[in-house]
């Protein structure tokens, strides 16, 4: 299964269609958050509400997807501790992506596979716009980073 993943966009549709055109095809298209867009303006991206998107009710604050490996959360904030981790862990999240601090995240918490893609227009850990993409199997989450020349 492949996930493409991106967040904290704030209104840069074109960076979207970038992504959109560089990796069809997907079996699911995320953003966590800080769209700055309508979710029809972001279609195959199925997002979730940031700090920013106030103006957007159509936006859930959090989903969970099932994918081969377990469950996969998406929001827009990181969650801190390995308390929370566990909670996650006991509702049978193994896979957590958030978004907000515009810099990217490959840890495992708690036995939770925890991921934030960065930002595609406003990146804060010195690289161009990044997004991330996830290979998902039975036994396995695959990620890879990758970056988006503006």
């Amino acid at each position: 299964m492949k996930i493409v993943i991106i967040s904290d966009t704030h209104g840069d549709l074109a960076a979207l269609r970038k992504v959109f055109l560089i990796e069809q095809p997907a079996d699911l298209w995320l953003h966590a958050g800080d769209v700055g867009a309508a979710p029809n303006e972001i279609w195959p991206f199925q997002g979730v509400k940031g700090n920013c998107d106030g103006m957007f009710p159509e936006f859930p604050f959090r989903k969970v997807y099932a994918t081969p490996y377990g469950k996969l959360q998406i929001e827009h904030y990181p969650f801190y501790g390995t308390s929370a981790a566990h909670s996650l862990w006991d509702d049978g999240i193994r896979i957590f992506v958030h978004g907000h601090t515009h810099v990217r995240q490959n840890d495992i918490v708690g036995g939770v596979k925890t991921f934030c893609p960065g930002s595609l227009s406003y990146p804060e850990d010195n690289a161009l716009g990044t997004y991330l993409v996830l290979t998902v199997s039975e036994t396995a989450v695959d990620a890879k980073f990758k970056e988006l020349a503006q």
